[in-house]
Parts: structure tokens; sequence; C-alpha cells
């Protein structure tokens, strides 16, 4: 009898630690599609990619722990597997979709599948979660592997997740739009691992990188809109064969993000100089010259038959009726440029 409950207490026993590990990381669906591009930025460097099927397209440079996902125009499911330098795994399935939502993923080793092949001397960091501030607690999070396993269950970190109306959950984005739950002050959880600190109205995420790296959150925010839809009109000026148009202006917290295109139409390359903005008051004799904060995907070879997509990042301006933006492509063919003047109320909208 005594035999009896012991099998029958190994057995639940093992139930237990299976479920427990079929949940300790799962499958990430990344839902995307041909006009957006996915960042995706690991807690460490990417060491080796699984790359997924021709319908998608995953790049990264070495030793970076960001990378980017395209798709082509396809309705065929497929998968992505990466592996950090840590040793961690994370898998990806790439929905092809219409219905896009998140446009950058913040990964934790929580979000982890699994590990492989940890050396004996090293010691990992998981990422912290972005509510734990307390240093000596992040210290106290330190994980030291002194007995490496293959395919070892991510350890328990509570990921930075939002959760959909479906109840599945999904790797919180830093760029706008993201809801945060309310935090109480001064609280610990129960399982006193993170501390919660007082929130603004803005994501914490977005805080933090907005202001520790504004560089990284401009290039972020560019890739996601430098090949939007035209929402402006009729805002151009073609010189021969070249022509610059006006594509969008995006408001975004202190900073105006100018999508402009430069399209050349011939079968002759050209190269340009240089792409620079002023505002001049009316009557007056000198302009005044504004420098960008940030420059994303501008080049000065336009090959044949090619158009640039590229962003501006300018400090919000407002013009008043007697002041005019000009824009100003320098350099063409060494003599020519093209000058674009946007109204007033396309700048102040």
């Amino acid at each position: 009898m005594i035999i009896k409950n012991l099998k029958h207490l190994f057995f639940l026993l093992l139930l237990s630690i299976q479920i427990g590990y079929a949940h300790s990381g799962e499958p990430i669906t990344i839902a995307l599609n041909e006009s957006n591009i996915i960042t995706l930025i690991f807690p460490a460097p990417i060491l080796n990619v699984v790359e997924p099927s021709s319908d998608y397209m995953f790049s990264h440079e070495q030793q970076s722990n960001m990378g980017v996902l395209k798709a082509s125009k396809t309705k065929h499911l497929s998968n992505l597997t990466i592996t950090t330098n840590d040793g961690y795994i994370y898998s990806f399935v790439l929905d092809p979709s219409n219905d896009v939502t998140n446009f950058v993923y913040v990964l934790t080793v929580s979000n982890a599948v699994g590990r492989i092949n940890v050396s004996s001397n090293t010691t990992v960091k998981p990422a912290p979660s972005v509510q734990a501030t307390d240093p000596k607690l992040q210290a106290d999070n330190t994980i030291k592997n002194t007995s490496p396993s293959i395919s070892e269950p991510a350890p328990s970190v509570k990921p930075v997740l939002t959760t959909n109306s479906a109840g599945a959950t999904q790797p919180t984005s830093q760029l706008v739009s993201v809801t945060t739950p309310a935090v109480t002050e001064n609280t610990r959880p129960e399982d006193h691992s993170i501390i919660p600190v007082a929130i603004e109205n803005q994501p914490v995420h977005d805080i933090d990188l907005y202001t520790s790296e504004p560089q990284t959150y401009y290039s972020i925010f560019c890739e996601n809109i430098h090949i939007e839809k035209p929402t402006i009109k009729n805002v151009s000026r073609k010189v021969g064969v070249i022509e610059l148009k006006l594509n969008d202006i995006t408001l975004d917290k202190n900073e105006m993000y100018f999508s402009l295109q430069i399209i050349n139409g011939s079968a002759k390359a050209y190269t340009i100089k240089d792409l620079k903005f002023f505002i001049k008051s009316k009557g007056a004799k000198k302009e005044f010259k504004i420098e960008p904060l940030y420059v994303y995907n501008f080049r000065n070879d336009l090959g044949v038959n090619s158009e640039v997509n590229a962003v501006y990042v300018l400090k919000n301006i407002r013009l008043s009726e007697k002041q005019q933006l000009f824009i100003v492509l320098e350099g063409l063919d060494h003599e020519r440029f093209i000058l674009l003047t946007p109204p007033n109320n396309v700048v102040n909208r």
C-alpha cells in the first residue's frame, strides 16, 4: 500500500514539473506585413539566427542586441529562432496580418524558451524589469551558472508583458500607444521579486529610452514611419528628372519627423550633396538654419530610376504668419538645387 502511494506521489510530482516547464517560456507571435518594420531588442548580443522562410528577412549587426524583421507580401506563417551569446533561446511565430499594433519588442530572459551550452565561468545577468530600480535588488538577481545543461528552461523572472483581448501575452512595445497598468507606490508584491515605483502618464519603457538614449529612440521611431503611406499631398518640387516630395510630418514628444522622398526618374545616376532646413522671415536678408537632431536613411547616391525615403528629426517648431520654412536639396550636378517651401498650415498642423 505504501509503495502504491509512493508511485502516485512520484507521478504527480513528475506531472507538476512537466507542466511548470511547459509554461516557462512560450513562442512569441509577431504580427507583421510588407508595410511594417518590426524591431526586436534582446537583453544580450545576438549569437545565432535560424532564418525564417524566404517571405521574411531578419537582419542585425555583429555584436548587436537589436535586429530588424521585414516581410514580403505573403499569407504563410513562418518561424524564427534566435540565440543570444548568454545561451538563451528565443522562439517567434511570424504571422502575416493587416492588424499590426506592436512595432518594437523589448525582450527579457523570461521570454526565452530554453538555454544551451553556457560556460561554467559565465555570469549571466537577466534584463531587470523596468520597475526594479533598487541597485541592491538588481545585484541580488544576478544568476551564476555553475552547472551548465542542455535545454535548460529560462529562469522565473517576471516578464514585462501586456495582455491583449484574447488573453495572449506579448512583449511591451517601447513606442507610443502602450498602456501601462497603474502601480501603487511603495508597495512590495508577495514574492518580493521587484519593487514597484511611481510612474507618470507615459510608459516607463518610453521614458527611459527617450531620456537616456534619444538617438536610439529616434532610430526606432524613424524605422517605423519612413515607409508609411503619405498623408501630405502636392507638396513637391521637380527639377529636370529629380523630384523632392514632403510625404508626412509626424509629431512625437518635442520633435517633428519630416518624411521626405527623393526620386530619380531617369536612366542616369546622380549625386546629391545634402538636404538642409531654413526659416526666413519676410523682408529679412538672412535665414536661420535648423540643425537636425537625427537623420535616417539619407544617402548621397541616387541610382538609376531609384528613390530615397529619408526622415529628418527636428525640434518642434511653429511658424508665424511672417515666417517661411525652406527645404533645400543641394548639390544636384554640383550646381543645381531643389527648393521646397511647404505651406505654414502644413508645418503647423
